[in-house]
């Protein structure tokens, strides 16, 4: 195995659990030579190293030259990804398919090629099972190359047989990368361009679709190739800012996965996934009995499986649940809730910082900053709008990074900071000037502020009230509502204006 460099080698280790690091040393002693132990020395001394430091590790190992410790780390990743092959083959059925498959080459290799048949009869039950078509392909082929080169006496119907069967898994195949090609080119799009923002957009995309669709449209799909469709019809719907729709086949592609429990068991990332559409396009629809429903089923979910989730999938768990828990508090305005879950979700973040992305860190940071706003703790609110305003990413999405700039120019309005707004106004100009193809939305929400932090207080109420009258104009606006969803700016000068709190208002609204 190629892979020998130094950080490689210690994110591997570690990001063992216990239970490998146990499984790892007795895999390595079974063979009691000097080369093992020394490559059993290496693993222990990565793994107390706080940091991946190659002179430090270099200077713990005794007698081994610098040419010797390369190959050392090489063949230590290598015994370590293969002592996890073993441990993982029983939870994974493509691992286990492999090997199958692995076994039959070897048998065939040997002249015993009818034996070569009967592991191969055991991959495919497996990988039927568990709907692996690829893999399923790849043993018909291995049992056609058999069954054409020797007598097998499985009887003279038996290629053609194969025959059909490779057809079918080709044809099905087919329309599996086909869907999930589709699937992959909406999320692209949304990615590129955001959501829909004209009938003209809706119109060309529709078009696109109902063209991409009709291709499989009437054919009788597996359950992955359905996966794959409801997944483009989310995307699509979730462009289109149709949430009802988008949460539809969220749903219809839950429950599939529900009706094939062995397809959750192959990929449970897919179904929490699904789960996490059907919470994303709740959130927008401020179904406050669907959010409740659909966030205890997949915390119940998370609670009976954690400990047989592999790290990634913990990890995943942990994105969709806690984002889901947040959500739940902003629509239902249940702000002073919200601060017994901010500590636990904090806890986590720390906890898997190296391995999550910088945009979801601060999207959690944006959620906790407007909970503790709601909460009246502007000051924590201004901590977490700092780590966003503050964070140099130029591929951050820009209306993360307007709207936490508009919640940190509303901290300061509540604190009466108005010289610091006028500071903050001048300085933020710079990124406002360079959002290409502003809304009316956020330029009338800039403007707003430099209103606000020029005239005098007594104005400023009659400055909301005339606000509030023309945003609410522009959250009927179809393209434009989606805006209000990230920030409730008209939530907040409802606030100021009746002299409610942010939680009264957003409850009121339900």
């Amino acid at each position: 195995m190629p892979i020998s460099q130094t950080d490689s080698l210690f994110q591997l280790i570690k990001s063992l659990t216990k239970g490998e690091k146990r499984n790892f040393r007795l895999y390595a002693k079974r063979n009691h030579n000097a080369e093992s132990l020394k490559f059993i020395d290496l693993f222990d001394i990565f793994d107390k190293q706080t940091e991946g430091n190659d002179d430090v590790i270099f200077s713990k190992l005794k007698g081994v030259t610098k040419v010797q410790y390369s190959n050392l780390k090489r063949h230590l990743y290598s015994q370590i990804i293969t002592s996890l092959r073993i441990i993982h083959k029983a939870k994974r059925a493509n691992i286990q398919v492999r090997e199958y498959v692995d076994f039959a080459y070897i048998l065939y290799g040997k002249g015993l090629f009818l034996q070569a048949l009967k592991i191969l009869q055991m991959a495919k039950r497996d990988a039927t099972k568990h709907h692996l078509n690829l893999l399923i392909l790849t043993i018909v082929e291995f049992e056609k190359l058999i069954e054409t080169r020797h007598i097998t006496r499985s009887g003279e119907d038996k290629a053609q047989l194969l025959v059909e069967e490779s057809t079918r898994l080709t044809n099905t195949i087919s329309d599996a990368v086909y869907l999930s090609n589709l699937r992959a080119e909406l999320h692209t799009m949304y990615l590129k361009d955001g959501h829909s923002q004209s009938d003209k957009d809706r119109e060309m995309l529709k078009k696109y679709f109902n063209e991409k669709t009709r291709a499989v449209s009437g054919k009788s799909l597996g359950v992955m190739e359905q996966i794959y469709l409801y997944q483009s019809h989310v995307w699509f719907n979730y462009i289109q800012m149709d949430f009802e729709s988008c949460r539809e086949y969220a749903e219809r592609w839950v429950q599939l996965l529900k009706d094939n429990p062995e397809m959750i068991q192959r990929d449970v990332d897919l179904f929490m996934r699904g789960y996490h559409y059907v919470l994303t396009a709740t959130y927008h629809l401020k179904d406050v009995e669907s959010m409740t429903k659909n966030l205890a089923e997949l915390e119940k979910f998370r609670y009976a499986s954690y400990k047989k989730l592999n790290s990634n999938s913990q990890i995943i768990s942990f994105l969709y649940v806690h984002t889901g828990r947040l959500n739940n508090v902003i629509i239902r305005g249940n702000f002073e809730e919200g601060l017994d879950l901010i500590p636990r979700t904090t806890r986590r973040i720390n906890k898997y910082r190296l391995k999550l992305d910088d945009h979801r860190v601060l999207m959690f940071y944006f959620k906790i900053a407007w909970i503790y706003f709601g909460a009246g703790k502007v000051d924590r609110a201004i901590f977490y709008l700092n780590k966003i305003v503050n964070k140099d990413m130029l591929h951050l999405r820009n209306d993360l990074q307007f709207y936490s700039r508009l919640m940190f120019l509303m901290c300061h309005y509540e604190l009466e900071n108005f010289d610091t707004m006028t500071y903050l106004l001048k300085s933020f100009q710079p990124f406002f000037n360079r959002l290409k193809g502003s809304s009316t939305t956020e330029l009338q929400l800039i403007n707003l502020f430099k209103l606000l932090a020029k005239k005098p207080p007594h104005e400023h109420r009659e400055i909301m009230t005339n606000a509030i009258g023309e945003l609410d104009l522009l959250r009927k606006d179809p393209f434009l509502k989606n805006a209000f969803v990230y920030l409730d700016v008209i939530s907040w000068l409802k606030s100021k204006v009746t002299r409610l709190s942010l939680s009264e208002v957003v409850a009121d609204l339900l």
